[in-house]
């Protein structure tokens, strides 16, 4: 019973603290495709854009015109 538990224990603890990050963004476009966001997409009322960071880290942008729907998951 002991060798079972273990392993429970480390997947609830995983699960939670997956519960405890920050949300990810799915931001769909006119065309269907999708990204998934790593933090809330920034627009800027300058540039027409959304800036947001992907899962891998890295920056990008999307024009407003673009995105069909932003959903936090």
């Amino acid at each position: 019973m002991n060798n079972l538990l273990k392993p429970v224990l480390v997947l609830l603890t995983a699960l939670f603290m997956g519960a405890c990050s920050s949300p990810h963004y799915r931001i769909t476009l006119r065309d269907g495709r999708e990204f998934l966001a790593a933090n809330e997409p920034s627009f800027s009322q300058k540039t027409g854009y959304y800036k947001f960071r992907d899962l891998a880290g890295k920056d990008a942008l999307i024009r407003a015109d673009e995105v069909l729907m932003l959903h936090e998951m």
